[in-house]
């Protein structure tokens, strides 16, 4: 047996993908940072229901633009990527499907109802966690300094782009990406793995670029490692938030390969995203730093309860779902 070129081997194609990821991440952010901040500037969005993401672009600091500008490196990264997999096999994939076959994924002629009755489900939990929250003294309510309902809209909006963005990206990208390489069962946790670890590959809250230039997405990569390994000094909470978005990429690693589509699980992924976003606008803490770890911690995204309300989501979706498809962990062509 011929052993292949390691610059040919699936493993050199993932690196490439990874680093060019970063790469374009880093390139990017600056100019998304300085659009971001033209576009609130010049009110485009000030007005309507997507009045919650220009108040975000207008105070969002430059990590969080570089956050985001990663997400798109990943979105730009994978089709040549997924070429280049493909390159030199033979037999060609009808145009209307191509799209869905090259991201392995099926039609869902039920899209909608998966993603009203995924964001209802895990929205609607949050919400009512975080009410218990109040009920019992943990939380307190705050004045958000805005009408409720633009509140909710900004939410809202937030929720559903992160979950369309990260869905695509994680559980459709990367997914489609290492399907190349790993059996289901083995993608399914590594997938899921990755979601959560990446979460904690982020600058420190209180870091800014005083000066934001065509090379401030280089510097932040470098703070970006900086940070992640300090983050181990923390054990505790590490293991806290670590255990909820670990839960949170399970879920909707099963929505995804038992359903075959990205549906249920971006209303899923927007439900909890809008969640957290309201009760963090509303409500704030009782308690010190630390003092209710590990069971709650400064956001619904951090703590062993709110994984366990993740849990009880995912077992209420797993009831439904169940006798409705295929094997999840079923091979694929």
């Amino acid at each position: 047996m011929v052993r292949e070129p390691f610059f040919r081997s699936s493993a050199f194609k993932i690196q490439v993908f990874l680093l060019g990821t970063v790469l374009l991440g880093a390139l990017l952010a600056p100019p998304l940072y300085f659009a971001g901040k033209h576009i609130a500037a010049e009110g485009w969005l000030k007005d309507g229901w997507l009045g919650g993401l220009h108040q975000s672009m207008e105070k969002a600091r430059f990590t969080r633009y570089f956050s985001r500008s990663i997400l798109l490196g990943a979105m730009l990264m994978i089709w040549p990527t997924l070429r280049w997999f493909n390159a030199g096999k033979s037999g060609r994939t009808s145009p209307k499907r191509s799209v869905l076959e090259q991201f392995q994924l099926d039609p869902n002629p039920s899209w909608w109802k998966h993603g009203l009755i995924g964001f209802l489900l895990a929205g609607g939990i949050l919400l009512l966690l975080g009410w218990s929250y109040v009920q019992l003294g943990w939380y307190t309510p705050r004045d958000p300094g805005m009408s409720l309902s633009k509140v909710i809209l900004g939410a809202l909006g937030t929720g559903l782009a992160v979950g369309f963005l990260e869905e695509f990206v994680f559980r459709g990208a990367i997914h489609s990406v290492l399907a190349k390489v790993l059996k289901p069962r083995a993608l399914f946790w590594v997938i899921a793995v990755v979601f959560a670890l990446i979460h904690f590959f982020n600058p420190p809250k209180t870091l800014n670029a005083e000066v934001v230039d065509a090379f401030s997405g280089f510097w932040m990569v470098g703070k970006v490692f900086e940070h992640f390994f300090q983050q181990f000094g923390q054990p505790y909470f590490l293991f806290a938030e670590f255990a909820v978005l670990l839960a949170i990429g399970v879920v909707l690693g099963y929505t995804r390969m038992k359903t075959g589509s990205l549906w249920l699980g971006t209303g899923l992924h927007a439900g909890w995203v809008f969640g957290v976003k309201t009760l963090g606008a509303t409500t704030q803490q009782a308690f010190g730093p630390g003092e209710m770890m590990p069971w709650l911690g400064p956001s619904l995204r951090v703590g062993a309860i709110s994984c366990l309300f993740v849990c009880l989501t995912g077992l209420i979706v797993w009831v439904w779902i169940r006798k409705q498809y295929g094997d999840p962990f079923a091979p694929r062509e």
